[in-house]
């Protein structure tokens, strides 16, 4: 009888060991898994670009001197006070610009005369006359490209 009792203590000893086996396996695929889709999340959304190059360069500067215009203002007494830089694609295109000068100042004043104290106080006011104002340019500056342009100086008053 004793024979007997031990044999099922022998088949109970062996399925637990299968289980915490199959149990160990289990955990350490799970975590295989997790630190290979946290690289691959890293990897793919979270890691600066590796690549300093693809970055495009900086143009070539142009500076234009302030400007101080009225605004359309009902009173009168609101004043804009701006500089503005451009970015242009080469040496020749800076020569173009210092040529073209009266005619990029003339479509500066005759846009911005015509903008009220709201519109220019928000910063998406500031993102619409920056956008138009890079439209016209390049209006006036063709062939060559005005890449940006940047306000170096934005008062209003």
């Amino acid at each position: 009888m004793a024979e007997e009792k031990e044999a099922p203590d022998n088949e109970e000893e062996v399925p637990q060991k299968k289980s915490k086996t199959l149990f160990f396996i289990i955990v350490g695929v799970a975590l295989l898994l997790l630190a290979g889709g946290g690289f691959f999340t890293y990897t793919t959304f979270l890691a600066p670009p590796h690549d300093e190059d693809a970055r495009e360069p900086l143009g070539e500067m142009f500076a234009l001197e302030p400007f101080v215009v009225n605004l359309a203002d009902p009173t009168g007494k609101r004043y804009l006070k701006v500089q503005i830089a451009l970015e242009l694609e080469s040496e020749r295109a800076v020569e173009n610009a210092k040529r073209a000068e009266p005619k990029l100042r003339d479509t500066v004043i005759t846009m911005l005369t015509a903008l009220s104290f709201e519109e220019v106080m928000t910063p998406e006011g500031k993102i619409r006359i920056r956008d138009e104002l890079l439209g016209r340019f390049n209006v006036v500056m063709r062939p060559d490209r005005v890449r940006n342009i940047y306000f170096t100086e934005f008062v209003v008053q």
